[in-house]
C-alpha cells in the first residue's frame, strides 16, 4: 500500500509568493549589479589604464558576465528556496561558496591563464575584476533574500 504525502498548502503557497518575487528581484539584482560594475570599471579605468586597455574585459563582457552569474544564481535560489528549510542561510552559504570559485577567474588572468590570445591581466585589472565579482555578490545576495523571502 502505498502513501502519498501532499505538500502542505502553506508550502506551496510560500513557495510561490517567493518565486513571484524572485520574478522581478532578478532582474532587478542583474541592473543593479550591471550599472555598478560598469561604474566601477569606469572609474578604474580613470585611474588606471591599464584596466580599459586590456582586452579581457569590457562592457559587453561585463555585461555578458553578470547576466550568466546572475541568471545561475537566481536558478540557484529559486531551487534553495524551493527546498529548504532556510534558504537564507543555506542560500548564503551556496553563493558564497559560488564568489570564491567565481574569483579564480580573475586571479588566473593575471598569472596568464586568461582566454587564448588575451594577454596576461594587470595587478589593477586582476583587483578590479574581483571588486566587481565581490560587488556583484554584495548587491545580489541581499537583494535576493530580502525581497524574494520577506
Amino acid at each position: 500500500m502505498a502513501t502519498h504525502i501532499k505538500p502542505s498548502a502553506a508550502l506551496t503557497t510560500a513557495s510561490q509568493s517567493t518565486l513571484r518575487r524572485l520574478a522581478w528581484a532578478g532582474p532587478l539584482a542583474l541592473l543593479a549589479a550591471t550599472i555598478a560594475n560598469l561604474g566601477l570599471y569606469s572609474a578604474a579605468g580613470s585611474l588606471f589604464p591599464e584596466v580599459t586597455a586590456w582586452p579581457g574585459a569590457g562592457p559587453a563582457q561585463i555585461i555578458g558576465a553578470n547576466a550568466v552569474y546572475l541568471l545561475l544564481g537566481t536558478i540557484g535560489f529559486a531551487l534553495i528556496a524551493w527546498k529548504s528549510s532556510r534558504p537564507a542561510r543555506h542560500y548564503l552559504l551556496i553563493a558564497t561558496a559560488g564568489l570564491l570559485l567565481s574569483l579564480v577567474l580573475p586571479i588566473s588572468a593575471g598569472f596568464g591563464y586568461g582566454a587564448p590570445g588575451t594577454p596576461t591581466a594587470g595587478a589593477a585589472t586582476v583587483v578590479t575584476l574581483s571588486l566587481m565579482h565581490i560587488l556583484t555578490f554584495a548587491i545580489s545576495v541581499p537583494l535576493y533574500i530580502r525581497l524574494a523571502l520577506n
